[in-house]
């Protein structure tokens, strides 16, 4: 489940108890009160009397009648005639007069409790008057009216039972919805801490340099997704920072490897000199050999320099649309001619239309083509041959190879060179810091293109990049 869920859940819960508690105890109160049972339709009785009570002096009886308990019965008479009444005895509509009421009244004193209120009515307004304090001989209350009320005196303990079972249910509701609330509570804070503390533990482990140490990214039932999520994210880090290590390490020791021979070179040859070991024709030998060093060494130096600026993204902002045949026309010319200086034999087939552009930097592009016939050079003999074709695949884009008829690749070195200063198995004996394929490489992910190889040893080498 989401953190987002699981808190929204915890917050449902916290809001849940008290909201609960805020309607159930009023609607406790209001089906214990005289609200909830009595003349809740007096309306209703006005409307369908409209000659016998305003609807303010309705309104004066409902307010009277609502402070009496919910347990009673009532008895709404008004000339006579019974306006209201929720005793079975006398239904509403008939007529009745409060000298005929007594004689039932006394019939059930053993059974009832009764309170008699009069009122009477001047100017539309009702005036209450206890019936106890009235002459009895006076005949106001058929002029007027009268309310009843009444209660069975075995209701009492029966009512408080009654609301003691209500009570029992309510109080059990309350407190299950709280123990819920805790254990789902306890449950999130602990699911999201266990997951906290594992990336707590992943990242001290990154931190302290342990890169060997893989995250747990398994997704247990009771954890968030998004924590699994960060899990993941947090192992591809710990296995890019690996990597990256590892390729630091080998860029530090390809640097101190192939720089190191035409340092010693000219260190010894120019201590020689300074001894006056070396003199007279040997001289100028040793001045050409350090000569030669510095060069090379200056040539190792800049390449890595450039290899280190196709790292830098600032170059991709001079990204444009360039037209592809034209480039590769160019470079194939420039192949022919340095071919002849090496006796090797060079063909294109460039079979584009004019028209096709890619986005791209166009030194970029002939310095992959460049790396690559060089690297064809190298590990071709007099005779071999070399090409440079081109064509558009079946999803239309195109693609340029580069095929030679040399040594080859061996297998297992297919899949690591266009790595920083791998040399495979058979560039042991040539010269060179294996950054060409590496630089190559880097310049077709940079620009989202794709670069595959085919070669088998004694047969020759195949580079397809597919460009996009």
């Amino acid at each position: 489940m989401q953190i987002k869920k699981q808190i929204s859940l915890l917050i449902i819960t916290v809001l849940l108890l008290p909201f609960a508690c805020i309607l159930l105890v009023p609607m406790f109160v209001y089906i214990h009160s005289s609200d909830s049972t009595l003349m809740k339709r007096y309306l209703d009785e006005r409307q369908k009397n409209p000659n016998t009570l305003s609807t303010h002096n309705w309104n004066q009886i409902q307010e009277y009648i609502s402070t009496t308990p919910h347990d009673v019965e009532i008895l709404l008479v008004h000339h006579k005639k019974i306006l209201f009444s929720t005793f079975p005895d006398f239904p509403k509509g008939n007529e009745v007069t409060l000298e005929e009421f007594f004689p039932y009244m006394r019939d059930t004193f053993s059974s009832y409790n009764y309170q008699i209120q009069s009122f009477y009515i001047v100017d539309d307004e009702l005036y209450l008057t206890d019936q106890a304090k009235i002459n009895m001989g006076k005949d106001i209350m058929n002029n007027s009216g009268f309310i009843i009320t009444r209660r069975n005196i075995n209701s009492r303990p029966k009512s408080r039972l009654v609301k003691s079972r209500f009570m029992i249910p309510f109080y059990f509701l309350i407190v299950t919805m709280e123990i819920i609330f805790i254990v789902f509570g306890i449950q999130v804070i602990r699911t999201i801490s266990n997951s906290v503390i594992r990336l707590k533990f992943a990242t001290e482990n990154i931190i302290s340099g342990d890169m060997e140490t893989p995250v747990d990214t398994s997704l247990k039932k009771s954890e968030a997704e998004e924590i699994s999520g960060l899990a993941e994210n947090l192992e591809k880090m710990r296995i890019s920072l690996k990597e990256s290590k590892e390729r630091r390490t080998r860029f530090i020791m390809g640097i101190s490897h192939d720089l190191r021979t035409p340092v010693a070179l000219i260190k010894g040859y120019s201590e020689a000199i300074e001894d006056g070991v070396i003199t007279g024709k040997d001289l100028t030998k040793s001045a050409c050999l350090i000569n030669q060093n510095a060069v090379r060494l200056e040539e190792m130096i800049n390449d890595l320099i450039n290899y280190v600026k196709l790292n830098n993204s600032d170059w991709k902002q001079k990204l444009e649309l360039i037209e592809l045949k034209p480039v590769l026309e160019t470079y194939l010319c420039n192949m022919r001619c340095a071919a002849d200086m090496y006796r090797r034999q060079v063909s294109g087939n460039l079979d584009i239309p004019e028209h096709i552009k890619v986005k791209m930097d166009t030194n970029l592009l002939q310095r992959v083509i460049e790396n690559l016939f060089t690297n064809a050079l190298r590990y071709t003999k007099e005779g071999d041959s070399i090409s440079l074709n081109s064509y558009l695949n079946k999803e239309g884009h195109p693609v340029v190879t580069i095929k030679d008829t040399g040594s080859g690749i061996a297998k297992k070195d297919q899949q690591k060179v266009f790595e920083l200063f791998y040399r495979g198995t058979n560039s042991r004996r040539e010269d060179g810091m294996g950054i060409g394929l590496a630089v190559v490489k880097t310049i077709i992910d940079s620009h989202g293109w794709k670069i595959d190889i085919k070669s088998e040893l004694k047969k020759g080498t195949e580079f397809i990049i597919t460009l996009s």
